[in-house]
């Protein structure tokens, strides 16, 4: 889990948000309101309302609570890993938020935090355990 949250209020606008996640490096910032999670905002949510000028991602002052997905998948502190890991692959998740019971963010868990797991577990030195496919695609689609 990320242990040191970047959070931000509604009303801090996606221009500065996309320069605090350029700049502390993070894709994920969470918005919160009185101690309470209302939102995570993603890269994903700000690159989709920027334009591209003269080579620059041009970001508009909308406020990240208008920009942010009001209602992500959030766990708990005790949420199983394995159940958190299907959950976010089958969602295609890349963070997910740590409440507690008050809706109260306590952490944030990304698909790095999980990555870096196996890590510490010392699974990484073993061969990976796929059965690779490889499938050529045609430029042509059915209708």
């Amino acid at each position: 889990m990320t242990r040191e949250v970047i959070i931000a209020p509604p009303d801090l606008s996606l221009c500065d948000a996309w320069t605090l996640m350029c700049r502390e490096r993070f894709r994920h910032l969470p918005i919160v309101s009185n101690g309470m999670l209302v939102g995570i905002l993603s890269d994903r949510d700000i690159l989709v309302r920027s334009s591209l000028e003269g080579g620059e991602v041009s970001v508009p002052d909308t406020p990240v609570g208008a920009a942010a997905s009001p209602a992500p998948y959030v766990c708990e502190p005790h949420t199983d890993v394995c159940d958190l890991v299907r959950i976010m692959t089958e969602k295609k998740i890349d963070a997910v938020p740590v409440i507690d019971g008050a809706n109260r963010l306590v952490g944030l868990v990304t698909s790095t935090d999980l990555m870096l797991l196996l890590i510490r577990l010392d699974e990484a030195k073993i061969p990976l355990p796929f059965q690779f496919e490889l499938k050529e695609h045609s430029a042509t689609f059915a209708a």
